[in-house]
């Protein structure tokens, strides 16, 4: 197991209200290595904060996460350096979290300079070529152009090789396809497969599309006004739903 949950409580104070409002309520899961876990729900579900709090951008207001077998609320400064290298984000909007006007060679570079500091110039760029032709990208036209250059799919695999450069062992994809169109949705997906069998990493794929999710994930949790409602092998949780919800939601993916 290399990520672990446990009773997850997220609390926010609402003006006007006496009792904080519980964006998760006592959420567990489990990540093993190699293994992707499908977070499915309709917006408000809590998915994202969930996933936040076991990537470490955010703390619960209760329980705890442990990375490796450790609490990460208890690690040292490099303990929790190493977590946070280890546990990387592929967000819905790529442009947004990168530096409008960087090069693409800035923008990867960043990280290894942060995370490597012994690492030579020249082997930064070896490491960020040969990560740029595994997603897909052309090296050549590819290191010298700022983000407004690209298009969405060219640029979520820019973010793909930005979060692998770093061989992280959990990767969170949260609605990393939705703001593409289907045909570069797949090729995403497609991509993300190849990579987590090329690579071993374990992965979170968060999406408010269970079918979705069914086609990168070995399980699925689906999770509903902050907690989880079901849970299981992708298979059994397609072919034989137990929770209306989640019924509801296959049901309305095909469509």
């Amino acid at each position: 197991m290399i990520l672990e949950v446990k009773n997850i409580t997220k609390e926010y104070k609402v003006r006007g209200r006496k009792e904080p409002f519980a964006a998760l309520k006592n959420v567990s899961f489990s990540l093993d290595e190699g293994e992707v876990l499908g977070i499915v729900g309709e917006s408000g579900s809590g998915k994202t904060t969930l996933s936040e709090i076991a990537g470490g951008l955010r703390k619960p207001t209760y329980g705890s996460v442990l990375f490796q077998g450790k609490d990460i609320g208890g690690m040292k400064k490099e303990e929790w350096r190493e977590y946070r290298k280890s546990v990387q984000f592929i967000f819905q909007s790529p442009k947004e979290s990168m530096n409008p006007y960087y090069t693409i060679r800035s923008i990867l570079s960043e990280p290894l300079t942060i995370n490597f500091p012994s690492m030579s110039k020249a082997e930064k760029e070896e490491r960020i070529k040969d990560m740029l032709i595994r997603v897909g990208m052309d090296v050549e036209t590819t290191l010298s152009f700022r983000p407004s250059h690209f298009s969405g799919g060219q640029m979520q695999r820019i973010a793909i090789a930005r979060a692998l450069l770093l061989e992280p062992k959990v990767i969170v994809c949260d609605e990393c396809t939705s703001a593409l169109d289907v045909s570069l949705e797949a090729q995403i997906i497609n991509l993300l497969s190849s990579l987590k069998k090329e690579t071993g990493v374990s992965m979170i794929f968060i999406s408010h599309d269970i079918s979705l999710v069914r086609y990168i994930s070995d399980r699925i949790m689906v999770m509903k006004d902050g907690v989880v409602v079901e849970e299981g092998d992708t298979e059994s949780v397609m072919s034989e739903p137990k929770h209306e919800y989640t019924k509801t939601l296959i049901e309305t993916s095909f469509l």
